[in-house]
């Protein structure tokens, strides 16, 4: 027999390990074949699929099996092909190779060309027998699966010491094994002659080293998603052979290098996801360089881009595409010339407004347009939807309004089109049923109408796989709608807030669905059991929350295995959740906001898959069911829960992040085993009837604790002193329990602290001054506890508070005057605030439905008045409650300073002298509270200017003249003013004799005096021109009633 007729039986030996995977199989693939019809005996193999042979010897010199998605092993017999120069099985399901195999590998020696990635072939090390192939040009070891390989005995200077052929190296997804430097040089010192190198995500460090400016021959480099935290090297401007440079997510720092735009040869250059790299104008980086006009793609995202986007960019005249997308451009969108070839072009998430560019509607070479996320407005044109090759078309999260109008010729490429959350309005246009290639169409979030159109004829499109029309108010006929025919490729369809009543009877026949959401609508009475065969059963997420559902049909979720998502919360289901409820798959499932009132058992013998469960608000009685053990959330708050927190629960809480047991009736002590959940991010336990005392592991050990609210509970004894060293906490809430002692000053360690709030408790201590260290506290509440001492000199050499929002420590036993120190580094209450937003923590890693599972902070004020609990602490909203306390002296002006403070009230205390006309000042005061103190002097007429002023105390003070009449002060009443003899005018009912000289003026520079001589002497001169005796009675009603007045408050009334 010849080499030629045994190397044809070795390859039929071959082609009996393959097979063809199931789909039950995980590395399953569509298009997997082992079809090969032509290897058949007794036919000569050169003639085969993936076979080459030397038209000389007749042996084979070439074997490509690639991307057949097949499995199996691969047998003996490959390595017998000893002629074999090229041999390629990548992206294929094949067994690993046994250590026998690998060992084979070295009789393959005349290769020359060997890529084995994404082949299942190599697990683990990358095996030394390959470093012995010498003759090899081109090694590909590649791997979508990150480090499942690896390089670390050998290491790559050992794989590569002998190949000093290689021309091209790719080795994506290998974890090697090397220090920073060792990498570079190791390639730099045995392949110098490389042309292609690939090494994206193998863990490299860096910087470069400097020997790598000998690989002069360059021309395409991939280092993406690496660690490299460096600038990039200078050197790469001298690899004039140079045409792909990819440095995506590799921590670049510095500014991006302009010499690389004039490497004449280069086409592609990817520096994006560069965060660190420092933030420059992108007009002044293009206009001062001689840009390369071979430059194909320009990938720029994330990388600190800023300022307008100049017209030059398009010089670059051979651009095909680019991405400047998540950076901070700003301004009108260039023209885009005709002579453009741009095909793809992503500018999402900059600060572009203005409208599209008309020269856009003629790009004919556009296949791809992002603009999301942006401000831009005006209409959309309509003749982007004709474009002749345009297949995406990302318009979504700008301002655009107006109406889509209706268009011909419509694009026959047009796959994906995204308008969601815009401000457009009116009917939708029948034309958008002419875009026959339409595969995803995202309407929601606006303001449509679409009784014009109606459901049922989008089901006509027949490519259609996701639709989203959440928020249109639309018309369904179920008489056209129950048919087969409609949605044939649906796989997600969206169709919240759209004011629909029944379920479309046409699901029942979607044999392909995946995601349904028919939430947010007034569809009532019983959810049908057949909604759960929706997708063959094979349904992943479904939403029916905030509708008016009563009840279930049984059997409930019997039929679907596959369920992974259901959300019933916010409607009007009553009686028992079934302890079967969680499925093989189930791993989401939010009930809360219904009325429910038992669950049926535990449901901890549930799927071993993560788990998300959210009970809360329903009426749940008896004991906490215990959760699935591999939770990741778990809200059991507001329902009537009572019994205890059973002992083992941690055990159910090894992968919990997010705990809440809040407003219930629970009682006991918090076991300590608690502590044995070291993952827990947010443990909530508030307004409950838990007594003992706090577990000193809680925040010793658990060094994750990012929250820790324990508010109105029974608590008792010290709060635990000591804290972990690497303290996460953001949030501790113990307000309204009984705890004693001091404050932990170990507390000073936790940096990332923004609320604190130890409220109503029996906390004995001076002012915890280490508190002002806290560079991110934003809420300090130590109201209604047993604080004591002067708080002068606190602040001296300090900057505090630079972030306070919220500073109450009302109702303690302070004492001494207010340091006006502790006021002017209060930034947050001086500087106005920017947008609106609420103080929340979110825990890394949580997030469903596409949205952040988050925990929002509360905290219990005094505003206006009355006591309000704020559940949403706005980033906006600033409040200081000194009241209740034993300062003395004079108001300190810079607190006039604080212009953007909503309430300040400083009642109850001992203030002496007049109010500050700064005051008048805080121009964002909502409330401000001044009452029984000893302030004396006329009310400031600058007050008057505070027009968000809506509550107002200034009763029982030693204030005299005549009370401001503009602006707010019209609104106030009596018992704003009441208390302060010496006042007059509206609304009290003491007129004022003489107006000129009872006038508040708003430069007065004199107080009164703590018994007002000056009104004492008019009044008494007055008096004796009807007689001694009515003056005598008139100097002891103003004399000794205010003596008696100023006596009392001064010494009797604490």
């Amino acid at each position: 027999m010849t080499s030629h007729s045994q190397q044809c039986l070795d390859l039929l030996n071959l082609k009996k390990g393959f097979i063809k995977l199931n789909e039950s199989d995980n590395n399953y693939y569509y298009h997997a074949t082992t079809y090969l019809p032509h290897w058949l005996p007794s036919t000569d193999c050169c003639g085969w699929e993936g076979v080459s042979c030397d038209e000389a010897s007749g042996l084979v010199v070439s074997l490509d099996l690639s991307e057949r998605y097949m499995g199996g092993n691969i047998m003996p017999s490959l390595f017998n092909l000893t002629s074999l120069q090229t041999l390629n099985l990548s992206s294929n399901w094949f067994n690993q190779l046994s250590d026998v195999l690998l060992s084979d590998l070295e009789k393959l020696a005349n290769l020359t060309h060997l890529n084995l990635s994404n082949s299942g072939l190599l697990v683990g090390q990358i095996p030394i027998g390959i470093s012995r192939l010498t003759k090899l040009i081109s090694l590909d070891l590649s791997s979508d699966y990150i480090y499942s390989l690896k390089l670390e005995k050998p290491d790559l200077g050992t794989l590569i010491r002998h190949l000093s052929n290689l021309k091209e190296l790719y080795l994506d997804g290998v974890s090697i094994s090397s220090s920073k430097t060792e990498w570079s040089q190791a390639i730099s010192h045995s392949v110098p002659g490389l042309e292609a190198l690939s090494l994206i995500g193998c863990s490299l460090s860096g910087p470069i080293d400097s020997s790598f400016s000998k690989l002069r021959n360059l021309s395409i480099l991939h280092l993406d998603s690496n660690n490299l935290l460096s600038q990039v090297p200078k050197f790469f401007a001298n690899f004039s052979s140079l045409s792909v440079l990819s440095l995506s997510n590799c921590g670049l720092e510095g500014l991006i290098p302009r010499s690389l735009f004039e490497l004449l040869n280069l086409k592609i250059l990817d520096l994006s996801h560069n965060l660190e790299l420092t933030e420059v104008s992108f007009k002044s980086l293009l206009n001062s360089l001689r840009i390369s006009k071979s430059l194909t793609s320009l990938n720029f995202a994330y990388c600190n881009l800023a300022g307008p986007m100049p017209l030059s960019i398009w010089n670059l005249s051979e651009l095909i595409v680019l991405d400047l997308s998540n950076n901070y451009l700003s301004g009108d969108l260039p023209p885009m010339p005709a002579s453009s070839k741009i095909s793809i072009l992503h500018l999402s998430y900059n600060n572009f407004n203005g409208s599209i560019p008309s020269t856009l509607s003629s790009a004919r070479h556009l296949v791809s347009l992002d603009l999301a996320g942006n401000s831009l407005t005006g209409s959309i044109p309509m003749s982007l939807f004709t474009l002749p090759i345009l297949e995406e078309l990302i318009l979504d999260i700008n301002k655009f309004s107006g109406q889509l109008q209706e268009f011909t010729n419509a694009s026959p490429t047009l796959q994906h089109v995204n308008l969601w959350h815009n401000n457009l309005n009116g009917k939708l246009p029948k034309s958008l049923l002419d875009l026959s290639a339409l595969r995803f169409l995202e309407l929601g979030s606006n303001n449509f109408d679409g009784s014009m159109v109606g459901l049922e004829l989008f089901g006509y499109l027949h490519n259609l796989t996701d639709l989203d029309l959440s928020g249109v108010n639309l018309s369904i006929s179920d008489l056209s709608l129950d048919s087969s025919l409609l949605f044939p490729s649906l796989i997600q369809l969206e169709l919240g807030s759209c004011n629909l009543t029944a379920i479309p009877s046409f699901l029942k026949r979607k044999k392909n669905m995946l995601v349904l959401d028919l939430s947010n609508n007034k569809i009532n009475g019983t959810i049908p059991n057949w909604i759960w065969s929706i997708g063959s059963g094979f349904i992943d997420s479904m939403d029916l929350s905030f509708n008016l559902f009563t009840d279930i049909e049984k059997p409930f979720l019997k039929h679907s295995n596959y369920l992974r998502h259901l959300d019933l919360s916010s409607n009007r289901i009553s009686g028992t959740i079934p302890s079967w409820i969680w499925s093989s798959s189930l791993n989401y499932l939010n009930l809360s906001c219904n009325l429910f009132t038992t669950v049926e058992g535990s449901f901890s013998n549930s799927s071993t898959n993560s788990v998300f469960i959210d009970l809360h608000s329903n009426f749940l009685q008896g004991p906490i069911p215990l959760p699935p053990p591999n939770s990741f959330l778990v809200d059991y708050s507001n329902n009537l829960f009572t019994s205890f927190i059973p002992f083992n629960i941690s055990y159910y809480l090894k992968q919990t992040i997010i705990f809440s047991l809040s407003n219930n009736s629970l009682t006991g002590e918090v076991p300590s085993s608690i502590c044995s959940a070291t993952k827990l991010y947010v443990f909530y336990i508030s307004h409950n009837n838990l007594s003992g005392l706090i577990p000193a592991c809680l925040l010793e050990s658990l060094i994750d604790l990012g929250v820790l609210n324990a508010q109105e509970n029974s608590f008792q004894g010290n709060i635990p002193q000591k804290v972990s060293s690497s303290c996460a906490l953001q949030t501790i809430n113990l307000h309204g329990n009984k705890l004693e002692g001091l404050v932990p000053s170990s507390w000073a360690n936790c940096y990332e602290l923004e609320v604190l709030d130890l409220g109503r408790n029996k906390l004995a201590d001076s002012f915890p001054y280490w508190l002002m260290d806290l560079p991110a506290l934003k809420v300090l509440v130590l109201k209604e506890n047993r604080f004591f001492g002067h708080l002068a000199g606190i602040c001296e050499g300090y900057l505090p508070f630079m972030t306070l929002q919220i500073f109450d420590i009302s109702s303690n036993h302070f004492i001494g005057s207010l340091p006006s120190e502790c006021f002017k580094s209060m930034k947050a209450m001086t500087v106005p605030q920017g947008q609106t937003e609420t103080i929340r923590h979110t825990p890394n890693g949580i997030v469903w439905s596409g949205t952040p599972y988050y925990y929002q902070d509360m905290v219990t004020v005094n505003l206006k008045g009355s006591e309000i609990e704020l559940v949403k602490i706005l980033t906006i909203f600033t409040y200081i409650d000194l009241s209740n306390n034993r300062f003395v002296g004079s108001i300190p002006h810079v607190i006039g300073d604080l212009k953007s403070l909503h309430s300040l009230n400083m009642s109850l205390n001992a203030f002496t002298g007049e109010i500050p006309r700064v005051l008048g000042d805080m121009s964002a005061l909502e409330a401000l509270d001044l009452s029984r103190n000893q302030l004396s002097g006329v009310i400031p007429s600058s007050l008057t200017s505070l027009t968000f002023l809506a509550f107002l105390n200034l009763s029982n003070n030693n204030l005299v003249g005549r009370i401001p009449q503009s602006y707010q002060f019209s609104t106030f009443s009596n018992s704003s003013f009441e208390g302060n003899p010496g006042l007059c005018g509206s609304p009290l009912s003491n007129d004022c004799i003489n107006s000129t000289s009872m006038e508040p003026s708003s430069d007065s520079k004199n107080a009164p005096t703590e018994f007002d001589m000056d009104e004492i002497w008019f009044w008494m001169f007055t008096g004796l021109g009807y007689g001694v005796g009515f003056a005598a009675a008139i100097i002891y009603q103003l004399f000794f009633t205010k003596w008696k007045m100023w006596y009392k408050r001064r010494f009797m009334t604490r």
